[in-house]
């Protein structure tokens, strides 16, 4: 069983209200969606903090990608979501000056959700979890949306469209 079978999350409507709960590994019931919490990281430079995928992620495995993050759990804020995925898979125990940037609603492989992407400069290294990160580094944002790293993950693409200067 996967560590994330007994996580449960929060299902919202359409206004992002929870309105129900239930096993993150369950469907979502119909008509409500999923909430992800995710930060994009650039470091002093202005590059950002792309990361390659474990083959044995359960969406996008080996795929390159600039949101760190995952799904918000029961009773968990979007902000709080983000900074504990910061911690689960970049070792970064406290990311001061942690903001939100934007929220929309995406589809992702497990269908409709609310994405709420946020930005953090990192002032260290990371410490990656090999279970999560097969490999990352701060690269130039043009690179991710000119192919220089493929396949990579839409919504990250995206994110760096929207948030990076290139």
């Amino acid at each position: 069983m996967s560590a994330h079978a007994h996580e449960r999350v929060d299902y919202v409507d359409p206004r992002d209200r929870v309105v129900a709960q239930g096993r993150r590994t369950a469907g979502v019931p119909a008509g409500l969606l999923r909430r992800y919490a995710a930060t994009v990281c650039t470091d002093h430079a202005g590059r950002v903090l792309l990361y390659r995928r474990t083959p044995s992620a359960p969406v996008y495995p080996d795929h390159y990608d600039v949101l760190i993050g995952g799904a918000v759990r029961t009773g968990e804020a979007y902000r709080a979501a983000a900074l504990r995925e910061l911690r689960e898979e970049l070792g970064w125990e406290t990311a001061t000056g942690l903001v939100e940037a934007y929220r929309i609603r995406v589809d992702d492989p497990h269908g409709p959700c609310f994405l709420t992407v946020h930005r953090w400069v990192a002032d260290r290294p990371p410490r990656p979890d090999p279970e999560e990160v097969a490999w990352c580094g701060f690269v130039a944002p043009l690179t991710v949306v000119t192919g220089g790293y493929t396949p990579v993950v839409p919504a990250g693409a995206d994110a760096v469209r929207r948030l990076l200067p290139l």
